[in-house]
């Protein structure tokens, strides 16, 4: 239903998404879960179908589209693979950053030839936001950039950069002024700038072959029109893109729960017992039907708040929180179902559920907890005194 009713280039590119998921990235799945690391490979196919610079407007050599795009493109690659989508929503985040500076007055010159880059597939970003006292509250950020004649000197460490140590460039986010989110700016930092160093990889419960990584700015050195907007203006630089990131983050859920749930359906269809499919059981079609209504429910609810934001509608933000809260604990749901019907063929490699359980729980996480999702949503309806 859904499908039939986005305007006819979304349904061209979700289908265009769709066979790059199961034709090219699929057979690539048992290696790199195998592996355990980021893929050169997996970067050119996604480069390739002109995925990584979607964000990218028509004007800096993309194409002009909106979330519902990223929405469309996500649930169809996490059906598949969600280490394919998490390394596309890394650079997605700091390239919006980007063109959100290039769209100001005191845009530097040399940007939008990187955006050029990054929408043909050449230049590869992250965001260096996170650290070890900084998640959710990015206004505590303790890494810092000095102003040294014409160039800034930036010195920390980050956490959890998702495409850290294989990315072309860094967005980080550091401390230029006084303490809180008012003194917060943000960088463009090439990655082969002296200083610039992963210094670890996270080993991770899920998302093997999306790195992850532990990075170190230690004394690097960057031109002064490397700053994105304006001194210690960062902080609302960044805000812009989180409601629009929570959409993104719920339709990556949204796409690890179809995959698991096809999954689970097809096996209980396929899998005999006592002489007759599993899903002539009860119990079991008691369990498929638990798990396909919050699965529909969490697709209106990501398909509507992608709408609400492209229309610029006044609860586009608590829409946001709420999609993400919800698809993301129906996600982890879902995928714990999906295994448990597979029994104990779930809990082995030979079956995909269990790549989707484990693959589930980061969106709980990122993008602001769950906790802080709920905290959102709940102060929306309290302005005045929720505070």
């Amino acid at each position: 239903m859904f499908f039939d009713m986005l305007p006819t280039e979304l349904r061209d590119l979700a289908a265009v998404a769709r066979d790059v998921a199961t034709e090219r990235i699929a057979p690539l799945v048992p290696e790199l879960e195998r592996g355990r690391t980021f893929s050169p490979e997996l970067r050119k196919i996604l480069a390739g179908a002109g995925f990584t610079g979607l964000v990218v407007p028509e004007r800096f050599g993309g194409v002009d589209t909106d979330v519902r795009a990223e929405v469309v493109v996500l649930e169809e690659i996490s059906k598949v693979y969600p280490s394919a989508s998490t390394v596309l929503t890394a650079t997605w985040f700091p390239t919006k950053v980007m063109v959100r500076a290039a769209d100001r007055p005191d845009a530097p010159a040399w940007l939008p030839g990187v955006l050029r880059d990054v929408a043909s597939g050449d230049r590869l970003g992250a965001i260096a936001a996170t650290e070890p006292e900084a998640g959710s509250d990015l206004g505590g950020v303790a890494t810092t950039a000095r102003r040294d004649g014409d160039e800034w000197v930036i010195n920390g460490s980050k956490r959890f950069i998702t495409n850290g140590g294989h990315a072309d460039f860094y967005v980080v986010v550091a401390r230029t002024g006084g303490p809180g989110p008012r003194g917060v700016s943000a960088f463009y930092v090439e990655a082969d700038r002296p200083g610039v160093e992963a210094v670890r990889f996270e080993e991770k419960m899920g998302l093997h072959a999306s790195a992850t990584a532990e990075m170190v700015f230690a004394d690097v050195r960057v031109p002064a029109d490397h700053l994105l907007g304006p001194e210690n203006g960062g902080f609302p630089l960044l805000m812009q893109g989180f409601d629009e990131g929570r959409i993104v983050v719920a339709a990556l859920a949204l796409g690890i729960a179809e995959g698991a749930f096809d999954a689970a359906v097809r096996y209980a269809g396929e899998r005999r017992q006592f002489g007759r499919p599993i899903a002539a059981f009860q119990g079991m079609q008691f369990l498929i039907a638990d798990m396909a209504i919050p699965l529909h429910a969490a697709r209106s609810l990501v398909y509507d708040a992608a709408q609400a934001y492209v229309d610029g509608h006044p609860d586009a933000a608590r829409l946001a929180s709420i999609a993400k809260t919800y698809a993301s604990d129906m996600a982890m749901a879902v995928t714990t179902d999906a295994v448990q019907v597979h029994g104990g063929y779930g809990y082995v490699t030979d079956f995909p559920v269990e790549m989707f359980m484990r693959d589930a729980k980061i969106n709980q996480i990122y993008e602001g907890t769950n906790q802080i999702q709920r905290m959102i949503i709940a102060r929306s309806y309290f302005p005045d005194i929720a505070r």
